[in-house]
Order: structure tokens, then C-alpha cells, then sequence
């Protein structure tokens, strides 16, 4: 399947790559625009599981870890290392052991000293983004589904690729693996630098310790692609899901200013979805789902008031939360819908993962305590004219996320 070009993609986002937000909570940062945004990538992503052109580029999520930041500074010229820190007003910038030892610790520091060793052999230009795969021991040898495979495990996904590949024989002779995700040009400063997504991991391979894995997504046989019975119904979702946001619209846009602080309403909903992700409930019933939200939201601030000792204090925690249960009540059938919303952006989402999700060259397993099981990618990132969402299939990978150990510091 022919994808976007890099001219595409490439075009800068307005600020540094730190987080990446999932295309359904789109509603609850930016509102009705967000709806429209959300709705807008979903059309564009039909056209491209569908059409030789779309105004629509997707990457693939790795789920690497730490997330590493390097390349030349723009004002000094020296290669640095670092995690998302180094865009902070007070930059963690790691030009020499010394400095990790200063910012980190641990495994943490360990990882970091191989990368400042070894990633100044990588032919780079700018300064890149990526996730840390894996560094020296981190590989195993072991037969995944019948075929003999390097296995690593940067995070939660563990990774399989066959050794007999290129990639395979490549990552054999490496002390370090990663894969890179965005560049940044510019300057004078880091702070300055604007992020375009694509990086052509083919001209990186020319270190014999660093194996550079490519995030492009690629479809060389149009596994991916929609027949037209699956456009048809994949179309309905999107419509199901622009319906129920024009009902919502001026709730969420109204949303965006009840509350106070880490109370205000949109955050509260965001953190209310995400309870059911790290529990693995599935978010099926609108009408019970929303009718929850008061209850979650009355037991945060009744767990805020207890914990504050002054009276005068109390009081305003418990105006915050008598304003907000009004608030909710009067606006229970607003309410209702910005649930509807919120579950028809991912089944529509999701159907968009599990097409994706059909093209992999490189095994993914999740490791249980009988075994591993298959799994697909962490997710993908969608990228239109300079912005970007996440689509990630939640409840498969960031429930595990929340409850597989980790095996790094």
C-alpha cells in the first residue's frame, strides 16, 4: 500500500514530541474541536486502509523504553544523551558519564552511559527522538511459536525477531538497540528545535553495535486494506461517532472550565476512563458508565476534604464538590452523550488498530506466568498536517502496561 512521503509528515509539530494524547481523549482536552479533529483523522484513516492517497501517515508505536533524546546540540555542537528532561527549562543534558551520574541513577544511568558511547556512531542529523529497545544482556535466545528468535523486552511487549532475518543477524552483533521516532531542527536552543515525525532508519545501519529499528509503517502486500463490506461498516462507526458529538458538543466545550485544579471536570472524566483501562473493563454500558461519574467524582474530593486539616480549607474542597455533582445533575443527558462519544471514537479506533495491526514482521508477545502470548503492537501514531494522536488499543496493552513487572529502573 503506498504511504505518505516524508514532505508529508514531516511538516513541524508546534512543540516538542514529550506526550502523545489518544485520539478519544481528543474531546476532553480540546472539546468540540477535538471532536471534529477526532473524527476528521478517523475519515482520513478509512481513506487510507481504503485508497492510494489520504492526507493521513501512520508510524508504528514501539514500546521501548526509556524514551532517549540525542544528537549534536544546536549551539555547542557536542553530542548529548537524554530523556524527555532535556527540553526542561533546566535541561538534564548528558555529554559525559558525569553528567548522567548527576541526573540519574541505576539502571537508568547505566543504559544512558551505553547510549552516549555508542549512539555517536549512528549516522545522524539533527537531534532525534526514540525508545530504547534493548542494551547488551537485555537479548535472549529462545523459539517463539515454533521459530528460533532474539527476544527483548524493553518494557511490556516482549519483542521476537527471527534470527535468520537481516534484522535478526543484526541485532546478534549489537550492544544496543533503538528505534527513532522524530527529528528536530532548528535552534538556537533545544527548547527551539521544531519535531517532524520520520526518521529513514535504512541510512542508520552502518554501526555494527547499534542495531536502528524503522517505525515506518510499511504494508508491501495491502494486508491492511478494507474490502469494501469492512469501509462500509467501519463508516457507520465514524458516523455513529460524529452524531453522538454534535449531541455532546456544547457540554464539552462548557466541560473545559467547571472544576478547579486537578478537579476540573475534563481532567476528572480522563482519569475516570482510565480506572476501567487498569481494571480491564471494558467500556460497554453509556447509561451506567455515566451515571458512575458522579459517584467517582463525589469520592475524590470526599478522599480531598478528609485530608486537609484546616477548616477553611474543607469548605472550599466542599463548594468544589457540591458545584460539580449540580453541575452533573443538570446536565445528565450532556453527560450521557460525551460517554456515547467517548465509546464510539474507539470502537472506531479500534477497528483501525486490529487493520493495522495485520501487517507485522517482527513477533510481539505479552509474558504471563504460563508462558507468552501473542499480542499485537503497542499501537500506532496517526499524523496529519502537523499533529498527531495515538491509537492505541487500551484495554489490551495499556491494562498490561499497568500490571506487567518491568524489567528496567
Amino acid at each position: 500500500m503506498p504511504l505518505w512521503s516524508d514532505t508529508r509528515y514531516n511538516k513541524g509539530m508546534a512543540k516538542q514530541n514529550t506526550h502523545l494524547e489518544h485520539l478519544e481523549d481528543d474531546i476532553l482536552n480540546q472539546g468540540s474541536n477535538g471532536g471534529r479533529n477526532a473524527i476528521a483523522f478517523l475519515r482520513e484513516l478509512g481513506k487510507m486502509l481504503t485508497e492510494p492517497v489520504s492526507g493521513v501517515g501512520v508510524t508504528t508505536k514501539w514500546d521501548g523504553a526509556p524514551a532517549v533524546i540525542c544528537g549534536k546540540h544546536p549551539s555547542t555542537g557536542r553530542f548529548f544523551v537524554g530523556t524527555k528532561g532535556v527540553f526542561a527549562k533546566m535541561p538534564k543534558l548528558c555529554m559525559n558519564d558525569e553528567d548522567v551520574d548527576r541526573f540519574y541513577s541505576g539502571e537508568l544511568a547505566k543504559k544512558l552511559k551505553m547510549c552516549l558511547r555508542l549512539l555517536p556512531q549512528v549516522p545522524m542529523n539533527g537531534v532525534l527522538q526514540g525508545d530504547l529497545l534493548f542494551t547488551k544482556g537485555d537479548v535472549s535466545t529462545r523459539k517463539m511459536n515454533g521459530q528460533k528468535c532474539h527476544t527483548f523486552m524493553p518494557n511490556t511487549i516482549t519483542y521476537a525477531v527471527p534470527v535468520n532475518t537481516p534484522m535478526g543477524k543484526k541485532v546478534a552483533t549489537s550492544q544496543l538497540g533503538i528505534v527513532f521516532h522524530t527529528t528536530y531542527t532548528g535552534g538556537p536552543t533545544l527548547r527551539d528545535m521544531k519535531p517532524g515525525f520520520g526518521v529513514d532508519a535504512k541510512r542508520m545501519q552502518a554501526s555494527p553495535n547499534v542495531a536502528v529499528f524503522s517505525s515506518e509503517f510499511t504494508d508491501a502486500t495491502d494486508a491492511s486494506r478494507f474490502n469494501a463490506a469492512e469501509r462500509g461498516k467501519y463508516d457507520l462507526l465514524v458516523n455513529r461517532a460524529e452524531g453522538s458529538l454534535k449531541q455532546a458538543s456544547r457540554f464539552l466545550d462548557i466541560l473545559q472550565d467547571q472544576g478547579e485544579g486537578k478537579f476540573m471536570l475534563s481532567a476528572m472524566f480522563k482519569i475516570y476512563f482510565n480506572s476501567f483501562i487498569r481494571t480491564g473493563k471494558p467500556i460497554v454500558n453509556a447509561q451506567k458508565v455515566a451515571t458512575g461519574f458522579a459517584a467517582f467524582y463525589s469520592a475524590a474530593l470526599d478522599k480531598e476534604i478528609q485530608s486537609k486539616k484546616q477548616e477553611a480549607t474543607k469548605k472550599k474542597y466542599q463548594t468544589i464538590k457540591a458545584n460539580g455533582l449540580k453541575f452533573l445533575k443538570s446536565n445528565g443527558r450532556a453527560v450521557y452523550m460525551t460517554v456515547a462519544s467517548y465509546m464510539n471514537l474507539i470502537a472506531a479506533k479500534t477497528v483501525v488498530v486490529k487493520q493495522l495491526g495485520k501487517v507485522q514482521d517482527i513477533g510481539t508477545y505479552i509474558k504471563t506466568p504460563n508462558g507468552y502470548r501473542v499480542t499485537a503492537p503497542e499501537g500506532f501514531v496517526a499524523i496529519k498536517s502537523g499533529s498527531a494522536l495515538k491509537l492505541v488499543d487500551r484495554l489490551e496493552f495499556s491494562r498490561a502496561n499497568f500490571t506487567v513487572e518491568k524489567n528496567w529502573g
